[in-house]
């Protein structure tokens, strides 16, 4: 796993790696490059030289033989983590509660009423960044877009069981994906590991 402040002074893109941001603001240039720069480094701790990650057409990244990974950016920061073998899904996002406007968006009616009503904005991120960990571990194998209803998340502590609410490829409804939470420098960071 690697992190970094996303900057634009990072080594320039691969060459197949260009494309999939071509005519991008800068501030998505950047978060894009430091992504890529972070997965090589994340890349390098498993021994693979410094390679090309290119996008897929559905911005996918396409890791190398034998190797999954996911990279994720949020409030000037890019992480990326690797592993031989399985899929896994990663998110980071800023901590800050989220607005109440965006909960029902983001979780259901029972998921909602097991949280703390004073800190409920807090556990919503937690939840919206669970699911978007878990989505980010399912969509290589099943390349199907999915709405945060076809989840329902559980919260405990620094873990967190994603379940699916239908069928989703070859996973079925009811299926639960196991997942870590941790809070690093204002930061939370979700991660799912098939």
């Amino acid at each position: 796993m690697a992190a970094l402040p996303v900057a634009d002074t990072y080594p320039a893109l691969h060459g197949s790696e260009a494309g999939a941001i071509a005519g991008a603001v800068p501030s998505r240039r950047a978060e894009f490059t430091t992504g890529r720069t972070a997965a090589r480094l994340a890349l390098a701790q498993l021994g693979h030289g410094a390679t090309a990650i290119p996008a897929a057409p559905d911005r996918l990244p396409i890791w190398p033989t034998g190797i999954s990974g996911s990279i994720a950016h949020s409030a000037g920061y890019a992480v990326a983590a690797v592993r031989h073998g399985a899929s896994l899904g990663l998110d980071i996002e800023a901590e800050a509660g989220l607005e109440s406007d965006l909960w029902p968006l983001i979780c259901n009616k029972d998921e909602l009423d097991l949280l703390p009503i004073d800190a409920r904005g807090w556990f919503v991120l937690q939840i919206f960044s669970a699911k978007e960990a878990a989505y980010k571990a399912v969509y290589p194998l099943t390349r199907k877009v999915i709405g945060f209803d076809a989840m329902t998340v559980r919260l405990n502590g620094d873990r967190f069981i994603a379940r699916l609410e239908r069928s989703l490829g070859h996973f079925y409804a009811g299926h639960e994906f196991h997942g870590r939470l941790r809070r690093v420098e204002g930061m939370i960071l979700t991660g799912v590991a098939l």
